[in-house]
């Protein structure tokens, strides 16, 4: 099967990939990558500090100097992992497009990849879209479900596996999810790629199901009890800090 995979410009998508590849061994598999979540738009300076610990965390994974940027990161991580990962700046249109659509994909999963897809995207792939939301839905749509989940001060999260069927973000057909306890002392990046080594062995799971059974029909989910969280603002972080939680 050929296989390709969205992910975002990020430690946890890194993460997340290497956990996946070798229990897919098998199929032909290709990676394109967005460098940011949604369109360009301020961030808070927490943010920032954590992206800076991010490429310092794979700097230090892939032996690189400390001066290494994202090009050279993303060279290596693809010499290490055997895969090759191509930039994109949108898969709906563009070169971005082209690129899918040439490598004539079976199946698509997105992992925090940064880009609404659009019906001629989501179209491509005849096994369909799979998308690894680091969130319960629909109780947590959205961006950064767990940082949301710890401010809330909630004793547990979770993630989600869903279908991508038209431009609804993150209300697709649910195929599996998983609840998980919360340590609110623990911090958000811990506690998200612990969520992540939960989540991808059931997402490689069902990856192998489609492939043997194809693209089932299924219908939206019912978002109404639900909600859409967007990126937290200054506001929002110093509510975090000031309930003692840490992003890292």
């Amino acid at each position: 099967m050929r296989l390709l995979l969205l992910i975002n410009r990020d430690f946890p998508s890194y993460c997340a990939l290497e956990r996946l590849l070798p229990l897919i061994q098998g199929q032909t598999v290709r990676v394109l990558q967005s460098v940011q979540v949604g369109a360009p738009r301020a961030v808070p300076r927490a943010f920032k500090d954590l992206a800076s610990h991010e490429q310092s965390l794979l700097q230090a994974q892939l032996s690189l100097s400390a001066s290494a940027d994202w090009t050279v990161i993303q060279s290596a991580l693809a010499q290490q992992l055997g895969v090759p990962i191509t930039t994109v700046t949108d898969v709906n249109q563009g070169s971005g497009f082209e690129s899918m659509k040439a490598f004539q994909p079976d199946l698509m999963v997105s992992i925090r990849f940064g880009s609404i897809l659009r019906p001629t995207a989501i179209k491509v792939p005849r096994f369909g879209v799979l998308n690894l939301h680091s969130g319960l839905l629909p109780e947590y749509r959205g961006v950064m479900a767990t940082f949301w989940s710890m401010l809330h001060q909630r004793s547990r999260y979770g993630y989600s596996i869903h279908d991508i069927i038209d431009e609804g973000i993150d209300t697709g057909p649910v195929i599996d999810y998983e609840i998980l306890p919360l340590d609110l002392n623990r911090d958000y990046l811990g506690q998200l790629l612990a969520l992540y080594e939960h989540a991808v062995p059931r997402l490689a799971r069902i990856i192998k199901q489609r492939e043997r059974e194809g693209a089932p029909n299924r219908l939206s989910q019912e978002i109404a009890s639900g909600r859409y969280y967007t990126t937290p603002t200054e506001s929002d972080v110093a509510q975090f800090s000031g309930l003692g939680l840490r992003l890292f």
